[in-house]
C-alpha cells in the first residue's frame, strides 16, 4: 500500500463539458394551483411534497404525482382524470377505488445474493397497507448491492398480482442478474513513469476483484485532488465496458501543467514551473 501521495487533476486532459459551468440559474416557476376532486383529499404533508415534486420536475408530470402519493396511501388503482390545465391552475378528478394490501413478494433469477438477505432489503408485514414508495426504495436497495458486487447489468421487472375482490396485491420479481463483472485494466498515457508505475502497482489491488463503482471511486479520490469543487472521478476518469469478458476497464489521460501570464503587449508569455 502506498502513502498520502496525491496527484492534480488539474493534469488531467479533461472534455470541457466534463467541468461544471456557469449558468444563470433558472427563473422560478410561478405558484401553481392544484385542485383535486377526491373523497380521499390528500394530507397537508402529502401537498406540500406535490408542490415540491412539481418546482423541481416540471408540471408536467403533475397526474403522475398525484397518482404515487395516491398509490402510497393503499389506492393502487386509483385513476387520476385531468379536469382542467391553465398557467395558474390543474384540475383533477381522482377515484380512489380499494385500498389495498401487500401478502407477498417473490422473486425468480436470483442466485448471487441469498433469500435472507434479500428479505431484509424489502421489509414487510403480510397484509400491511400497500405503499409504492418503500417497493421503489426497496427496489432500488437491491440494485445497488448487485451493483456493489459487481452486477452493473441487474435487472428486475416487478409483476403485480392483484385480487380485487379481497383487495390484496402480491409482486413477483422477475431478475436477470447480467452476469459479475470485474475490474480490468488501468491505461494509463501522459504521466511520470515514476507516478505511473505507483499508480499501477496500486491498481494491482483491484485487479480481477468483483467491480464496485464506489471502489472504483475511492481508488481515483486516494490518488487524485482537484483544485475545482465538485470534481468527481466520472469527470475524468474513463469507464469502459467490455461485455464480452465481463470486465471494467478505466484509462487517464494527461497533459503538461503550463502557466501563463499576459505581457504589456498583450501576448501570451510561458512561465517556468518550479
Amino acid at each position: 500500500m502506498f502513502g498520502r501521495t496525491v496527484f492534480g487533476v488539474a493534469l488531467l486532459l479533461l472534455a470541457t463539458d466534463a467541468l461544471p459551468q456557469s449558468h444563470e440559474l433558472p427563473a422560478t416557476p410561478p405558484a401553481i394551483d392544484v385542485l383535486i376532486h377526491s373523497p380521499v383529499q390528500l394530507t397537508p404533508i402529502e401537498r406540500r411534497k406535490l408542490r415540491t415534486q412539481i418546482r423541481k420536475f416540471g408540471r408536467g408530470s403533475t397526474g403522475e404525482f398525484v397518482r404515487e402519493l395516491y398509490q402510497d396511501k393503499g389506492y393502487f388503482k386509483v385513476e387520476v382524470i385531468p379536469i382542467s390545465n391553465s398557467d395558474q391552475r390543474l384540475m383533477f378528478q381522482v377515484l380512489p377505488g380499494k385500498q389495498y394490501h401487500l401478502v407477498g413478494i417473490t422473486r425468480t433469477g436470483d442466485t448471487a445474493i441469498v433469500e435472507s438477505e434479500l428479505k431484509n432489503l424489502i421489509p414487510f408485514t403480510p397484509g400491511e397497507l400497500f405503499n409504492r414508495t418503500k417497493i421503489v426504495e426497496g427496489l432500488n436497495t437491491v440494485r445497488n448491492l448487485y451493483g456493489s458486487r459487481g452486477y452493473i447489468n441487474y435487472t428486475c421487472v416487478p409483476t403485480p398480482q392483484t385480487n380485487d375482490d379481497a383487495a390484496t396485491i402480491a409482486f413477483e420479481m422477475d431478475v436477470d442478474e447480467g452476469g459479475q463483472f470485474r475490474f480490468g485494466e488501468l491505461d494509463v498515457e501522459g504521466m511520470e513513469e515514476a507516478h505511473r508505475g505507483m499508480l499501477l502497482s496500486a491498481w494491482q489491488g483491484l485487479r480481477d476483484r468483483p467491480y464496485s463503482r464506489g471502489d472504483a471511486d475511492r481508488f481515483f479520490n486516494r490518488f487524485f485532488k482537484s483544485p475545482r469543487p465538485n470534481i468527481t472521478p466520472e469527470d475524468y476518469a474513463i469507464r469502459q465496458i467490455d461485455e464480452a469478458n465481463h470486465l471494467v476497464n478505466y484509462s487517464l489521460k494527461f497533459v503538461p501543467n503550463f502557466r501563463y501570464r499576459i505581457t504589456r503587449s498583450s501576448q501570451l508569455e510561458p512561465v517556468e514551473v518550479p
